[in-house]
């Protein structure tokens, strides 16, 4: 059913439809090749974007952090998205309850990076080797866009920093 503007259905109308929804759902159910074109369909909203799965992802803490990258302080997460030729490494750390991204694009280049937060979005450059800063993030869901000059976006999963 369709809602008017706003979300709100009027309290008669959806007991009247609670009544009915098992009727039709036990009588006349949709087909499950329906519902699976309708999920496949869904695919097709962004098919100028590729999506960069991540391929790899490694938590260094403590001693091994220390000895890995000759940093002290707090945890840190190196993760690699992958799409087709594009890779994408980041290196997530906490600096005073706000998240720092470094990331690394390979091939290198410089293109423009957005990092998409449900409560912000943060745009930075790469530079022409490839390697970008985003700062003062919160904690939460993320995921990076990464746009060439010219070409289509590139987009990570979300992911949980």
């Amino acid at each position: 059913m369709n809602e008017p503007e706003g979300g709100h259905v009027d309290p008669a109308d959806a007991a009247l439809l609670d009544r009915l929804r098992p009727l039709v759902e036990e009588d006349d159910p949709v087909p499950p090749a329906v519902t699976a074109a309708a999920k496949a369909a869904s695919t097709w909203r962004r098919i100028d974007e590729e999506l960069a799965e991540l391929g790899e992802l490694a938590d260094l803490t403590g001693d091994s952090l220390s000895l890995a990258a000759g940093v002290r302080g707090g945890a840190t997460r190196l993760l690699t998205y992958e799409a087709g030729d594009l890779t994408v490494e980041i290196e997530v750390s906490t600096d005073d309850d706000r998240i720092r991204i470094l990331g690394q694009v390979v091939p290198a280049g410089a293109l423009l990076v957005r990092v998409e937060q449900p409560a912000q979005a943060v745009e930075v450059g790469s530079d022409e080797l490839g390697r970008f800063r985003a700062t003062g993030l919160s904690a939460g869901p993320t995921r990076l866009s990464l746009t060439p000059p010219g070409g289509a976006p590139v987009r990570t999963q979300w992911t949980l920093l």
